[in-house]
């Protein structure tokens, strides 16, 4: 290591090897070259509206003096807001690619340093070589976490150094001309009031779940990417897939694709994105089946039975998808339900129909094995539900004694010391209903498992022996109907034999060559 001393006008740097050491504290802002950038709109898929809002900014890029001429200027800021996963990240990179301009690229948790100032000064290099590129394109990931509100402390009087800076750079008393700021966040609420304003953040765009016609344009974006089945219907992929973001219609082609490696598959096909799907939905299952324990495993069929059939007899449930008793996740079963169409808001009577179908598994524990041997399993459910009943009587205003009101506004406020300004009637009241919302839901699933008491017990003997039903499986079986395919316990038989063949065949060899001598 080469050490030496340099002075200057300014002081004394000191510089290890080649290198200043204040590079060791100070990351540099990473710049992209526009030629550098491949991605383009014609990869961003199943944001139609997201693009329109941006194609605006890209023209303006391209073409400032068509904007100019009329009095306009350059907008300061876009601020991506959607769910994690929708591709805002992704559209930012279009966005650069489109305009062909230099594009700055950094995150917000990069501007933070323990050491006072260090998030200030990143923030005044960034707009530094920013200036000197202009027209350019700045984008922060993640900007909650340099963007948040401001706050008072006094034991860190510095803490709204960073953010303050930002503020300044990018609407203060200096004006910033060709600079766009692009900012990613899935936590709007967090920021502070001073950033969203116009003037730092004209354009503010949602970046929203796709919806069907854009689950079926991004699955036919990502599955002409991989080597794949003509038999595959992408509008089909996209009806059972409601609810996914791109990356997770990403990830669930190429889980198939590498399921498909594993298996030297010529081509990936509708039964390997139907099990990639499962996946996405209820995790990996046990790579080695079933658990040895055959008293839980029959504990589990019957409480996944129990959440089946009151879906099958509620009016207002979800539809099912598959029921399993394969461990997947950190749950020992799974029943997954699959709308049929996308939902953009919840009716009372679907909310208590999911209250329903919570309740079942622990109403069939409860039924076949009495109330000393219930087990554990219901705790994911009883929590799920306890919070939609609380959302429904405090925020939904869907309980008739407690009346129109959201009684979680206080719940939203950050002093450090909270008091409740609800009398301890009205809080007695509520608790009161939220046990009556659940308590009726209860009710109603122990009176369709009552009344299905032959239907649950032919559906948890089938889950048992086949392990994993679809939804029209489950239809034959309550029925009285026979599944048309081998049990899982009959394929790995099937399986060793084939692999105990080749070791036969050479037994017989070398028995007929003795025979022979």
């Amino acid at each position: 290591m080469r050490l030496t001393h340099l002075s200057s006008p300014k002081g004394i740097r000191v510089r290890v090897g080649d290198r200043q050491i204040g590079s060791l504290f100070f990351s540099n802002p990473q710049e992209v070259n526009p030629e550098d950038v491949q991605v383009t709109f014609e990869d961003v898929r199943g944001m139609d509206e997201a693009k329109l809002e941006v194609e605006e900014i890209v023209d303006y890029l391209k073409d400032p003096e068509k904007y100019s001429r009329l009095g306009g200027r350059l907008p300061k800021g876009v601020l991506l807001v959607g769910p994690p996963g929708t591709g805002k990240t992704l559209l930012a990179r279009a966005i650069a690619g489109e305009a062909q301009v230099p594009f700055f690229h950094t995150a917000g948790s990069e501007f933070d340093e323990v050491l006072v100032g260090q998030g200030a000064r990143r923030v005044r290099d960034l707009f530094d070589k920013a200036k000197a590129r202009a027209p350019c394109i700045i984008f922060i990931d993640e900007i909650d976490s340099v963007g948040s509100k401001r706050v008072s402390n006094s034991i860190h009087p510095y803490a709204n150094q960073t953010i303050n800076q930002l503020l300044s750079e990018m609407d203060g008393f200096t004006r910033n001309e060709g600079i766009i700021v692009i900012a990613a966040t899935n936590r709007v609420d967090d920021l502070d009031k001073a950033l969203l304003r116009p003037g730092r953040f004209d354009v503010r765009v949602t970046v929203p779940k796709p919806d069907l016609a854009g689950r079926v344009d991004i699955f036919n974006f990502y599955l002409s990417k991989i080597v794949h089945s003509g038999a595959i219907d992408p509008k089909i992929l996209a009806k059972g897939s409601t609810g996914f973001t791109g990356a997770d219609i990403e990830n669930m082609v190429n889980q198939a694709a590498l399921k498909a490696a594993t298996d030297n598959a010529v081509e990936v096909t509708m039964a390997y994105l139907d099990e990639a799907r499962d996946r996405v939905l209820m995790g990996p299952a046990r790579t080695g089946g079933r658990i040895p324990d055959e008293e839980a495993n029959r504990n589990t069929a019957y409480h996944e039975a129990g959440h089946t059939l009151v879906s099958l007899y509620t009016k207002d449930a979800t539809p099912l998808h598959k029921v399993t008793i394969i461990p997947r996740g950190q749950s020992l079963g799974h029943t997954a339900m699959l709308p049929e169409k996308d939902s953009y808001q919840l009716t009372k009577a679907q909310m208590l129909a999911t209250l329903d179908v919570m309740m079942g598994g622990r109403v069939a524990e409860e039924l076949i094995f009495g109330d000393d041997k219930v087990t554990t399993g219901a705790a994911d459910d009883l929590s799920k539900a306890t919070q939609l009943a609380v959302q429904m009587v405090k925020v939904f205003g869907m309980s008739d004694k407690v009346g129109l009101r959201d009684y979680t506004a206080d719940d939203k406020d950050s002093a450090l010391v909270k008091v409740s300004d609800l009398s301890p009637q009205t809080a007695e009241l509520i608790d009161g209903e939220i046990n009556r919302v659940l308590q009726e839901s209860y009710k109603r699933a122990k009176d369709i498992l009552t009344t299905k008491k032959k239907e649950h017990q032919l559906l948890a003997e089938a889950l048992l022996e086949y392990e994993t039903l679809s939804a029209e499986e489950v239809k034959r079986v309550i029925t009285g109907q026979k599944i048309k395919r081998p049990t899982p316990a009959a394929v790995k038989k099937s399986n060793e034999m084939k692999r105990n063949q080749p070791s036969l065949v050479l037994h017989l060899f070398e028995e007929e060559g003795r025979g022979k001598q």
